[in-house]
């Protein structure tokens, strides 16, 4: 699985909760499945933002964005003034 898998999951589950689908008992694991799910998703998603950013873009039909050339040193220097 990559992100965009993990994030559609949790959002399975969490909706599967938010209607009601799910046996009232079996509420708070596939609640709690749905966070784990989402926690994977962000993880993977800080892990390599870019490559999700891609996964993301091609995921909804659009065109990735281009990669940038951003150097380093001098956005470091910006923010750490």
């Amino acid at each position: 699985m990559n992100g965009i898998d993990y994030f559609k999951r949790a959002e399975q589950l969490a909706e599967r909760v938010a209607s009601g689908t799910c046996n009232p008992d079996d509420a708070p694991a596939v609640a709690a499945a749905a966070q784990t799910f989402a926690t994977l998703a962000l993880a993977a998603a800080t892990a390599d933002a870019t490559a999700f950013k891609r996964e993301l873009a091609r995921a909804n039909g659009v065109e990735p964005p281009a990669p940038s050339s951003i150097d380093p040193a001098a956005f470091a220097a910006a923010y750490l003034d």
